[in-house]
């Protein structure tokens, strides 16, 4: 008795050694290879590894090393409401209060802009790089999407969103990945349409201000954790941080991953 009773104890303290020295292996699989000193809101990756520290009024770009690149800041243009940069050679930098998007280049030179007040809209609340370099918006005056080339003719139109769902929406981010659009609205979720602005689906993630794709796992930082959800198996999965204190915000691309603090953005390889 005494002998099975010594086999069960071991047994649960390897369970539970297995347990924490796995948690411990989790936390500790990262390298600090950079760290950078900056006020910022949101920080995103493009498909080249790069990363973009975002504040009011500028942006940083870093390498997929935590390397400081360049920097791009304008203050005529309000505060920056979102950056997509998606396509690094075409990032999308939107104004909401002036309902301007502008194009930067990969050293963030503006190249190209988009005044939708000159362009006959007046109520213009997300805007995201399309995959053709052209420019989807949603037009909340008739709820649709829309993409239009770059002298502002439509291309492509949705139907009114609205009707599709029963609800007014609110769109705060875009983004086209993988031949599918996802257009963020905090109190509905992902909507996500064909790269011929058809409705398909809605992911009932709410709240987001930023995410992005990795691997066809939409990947976001909400409650003080980075989670990931597989819309097709519709698998959800919290990835582990290097460190939680103080931070505003985080992403994670193959073999990097950046944590953005309320005084600075760390940067940590795995």
């Amino acid at each position: 008795m005494k002998r099975q009773f010594r086999i069960i104890f071991s047994l649960v303290f390897v369970l539970f050694s297995l347990v924490t020295s796995g948690q411990s292996v989790i936390d500790n699989k990262y390298a600090l290879i950079e760290t950078f000193a900056v006020k910022a809101n949101s920080v995103s990756v493009d498909n080249f590894g790069n990363f973009y520290v975002t504040g009011d009024n500028q942006i940083i770009k870093f390498d997929r090393d935590g390397r400081y690149q360049v920097k791009f800041e304008e203050v005529k243009n309000g505060k920056i409401g979102s950056v997509d940069v998606t396509n690094p050679f075409k990032v999308i930098v939107y104004y909401p209060d002036f309902m301007k998007a502008i194009v930067l280049d990969k050293f963030l030179t503006e190249i190209a802009s988009y005044n939708f007040f000159d362009l006959g809209y007046t109520n213009v609340t997300a805007v995201g790089s399309s995959a053709d370099g052209y420019l989807w918006f949603y037009d909340a005056t008739d709820y649709t999407l829309k993409k239009i080339d770059v002298t502002g003719n439509v291309q492509l139109q949705s139907q009114p969103v609205n009707q599709l769902i029963n609800k007014i929406i609110n769109p705060n981010f875009i983004i086209e990945k993988n031949g599918q659009v996802f257009v963020n609205d905090t109190a509905t979720g992902i909507l996500v349409f064909d790269n011929f602005g058809a409705y398909y689906k809605a992911i009932p993630i709410l709240g987001l201000q930023k995410f992005h794709i990795l691997q066809e796992q939409i990947v976001y930082y909400q409650d003080d954790k980075l989670r990931s959800y597989n819309p097709v198996t519709f698998d959800a999965k919290m990835i582990s941080l290097p460190d939680t204190a103080g931070v505003v915000q985080a992403v994670i691309d193959k073999q990097r991953i950046a944590v953005l603090k309320n005084d600075r953005i760390d940067f940590y390889k795995y």
